[in-house]
């Protein structure tokens, strides 16, 4: 009996030890949260404010906006090539199927690069308004673009206006 007895007080013993520690859990919740707070805000600086990161965002912000503003100059020569194309070719009515198919070619060279250049802005725009970036706009580099300036001058719509 004494054995039982043992074996018994010990099943008992690590259930009610088993309770007090799921209790303690509890109890330490509130303190675990906070700490966790402080840790997650600590750790976004660590790895916003550091020398890579920095240099990283800065590179990407002046390379996309150099790219932004190239590929606006493409725009321009595909919409000066396609209004070379339909100057040469004369009046619609007397194109040629060939004719036909180089127009939609120019003009989809065109579309696409504006496409393009409304995707780079939006990508850029994004990137200047995200609170662990912006802080690296220093005037440097734009701090956004327009992007019905930045597409050819046109007014696209859209979610970039």
């Amino acid at each position: 009996m004494k054995i039982i007895g043992i074996i018994t007080l010990i099943v008992v013993g690590f259930f009610v030890l088993y309770g007090l520690g799921i209790l303690m859990g509890l109890i330490t919740v509130p303190f675990h949260s906070a700490s966790n707070i402080v840790n997650t805000k600590h750790d976004v600086i660590d790895k916003t404010v550091n020398a890579n990161n920095a240099i990283y965002n800065y590179e990407w912000f002046k390379q996309q906006s150099e790219d932004i503003v190239a590929n606006l100059k493409k725009i321009t020569n595909a919409k000066a090539s396609l209004a070379d194309f339909e100057l040469s070719a004369g009046v619609r009515a007397g194109w040629t199927f060939e004719d036909k198919t180089e127009d939609a070619r120019l003009r989809s060279i065109v579309l696409g690069l504006q496409n393009q250049q409304e995707q780079m802005v939006a990508d850029y725009n994004a990137r200047a308004k995200m609170a662990n970036r912006n802080i690296f706009l220093n005037g440097i580099v734009p701090d956004f673009y327009d992007v019905n300036t930045m597409v050819g001058g046109m007014k696209l719509g859209g979610q970039n206006e």
